[in-house]
């Protein structure tokens, strides 16, 4: 197992590498060489605290390896579905990609960060194609990331702290998904990345939890009730019930 694959992940790559753990052995590879002057501070950290979980039988430099190629390996494994609706441009625009964008990370899968952007600057008026990548990137970008709960304030309504938004401005045949405002967050208790559809009222609850103030779920509602920005107002049993589905899908938590 290569450091540059795992050191500092959380969430679902997290738990699936402590499953395997329950059975297996690993040897930590390290690449320490080759990650940037400006981040290795931070690599270290990270990788002391990886170890404090992970526990390998043995650390140990890892044999050479060609970083394009692996880069090229990665990016079809984060955006298959963009790379086969970019067809016959997607090896041109991956090497574009890479020959631009300097390595600036310790986790391998984290150079492909700014690729949405990228992608956007060489096709902005193809909006599926860049909902399409930018839905691939995110729940890539879930799977591997830390997220630490707020346990604070016990009684106050708190957002998943993974919660990721995206707007599908028109239908996308590709991800079979209508237009529509989607939520994405690591569930942690079933150790799954979950995605909702929200209607008006859903995101309406999100607006309000995204001010500079916190909530009760009583308190919640009652905002939610007294809100000019839906045109078409629901009951407190109904607020109710719309925040219990978002609870449900554990974006967000009490």
């Amino acid at each position: 197992m290569r450091d540059i694959d795992i050191v500092g992940v959380g969430a679902l790559r997290r738990h699936q590498i402590e499953e395997l753990q329950k059975i297996k052995k690993f040897i930590l590879l390290t690449y320490e060489e080759i990650i940037p002057d400006s981040v290795h501070g931070i690599y270290s950290a990270e990788i002391l605290r990886t170890l404090q979980w992970l526990r390998p039988l043995q650390t140990q430099k890892g044999p050479a390896f060609d970083f394009g190629e692996e880069q090229k390996k990665l990016f079809a494994r984060l955006f298959p579905r963009t790379r086969s609706a970019l067809g016959v441009a997607a090896s041109r625009m991956m090497d574009a990609y890479l020959q631009e964008m300097e390595w600036s990370s310790w986790l391998l899968q984290d150079h492909w960060r700014y690729f949405v952007g990228f992608l956007r600057s060489k096709f902005p008026e193809n909006k599926a194609l860049l909902e399409l990548a930018h839905w691939e990137w995110v729940w890539a970008w879930i799977e591997v990331q830390p997220f630490e709960p707020d346990k604070s304030e016990a009684g106050f309504v708190h957002v998943n702290p993974s919660l990721q938004i995206i707007h599908l401005s028109v239908h996308n045949p590709v991800l079979s998904r209508d237009q529509g405002v989607y939520a994405f967050v690591y569930d942690d208790k079933k150790q799954t990345v979950v995605e909702k559809r929200l209607d008006v009222y859903e995101a309406q609850i999100l607006d309000l939890l995204h001010e500079d103030r916190k909530y009760t779920e009583k308190q919640l509602i009652e905002m939610a009730l007294i809100s000019d920005e839906i045109d078409t107002q629901i009951n407190a049993e109904e607020w109710g019930k719309k925040f219990q589905g978002l609870c449900q899908h554990a974006i967000l938590t009490r």
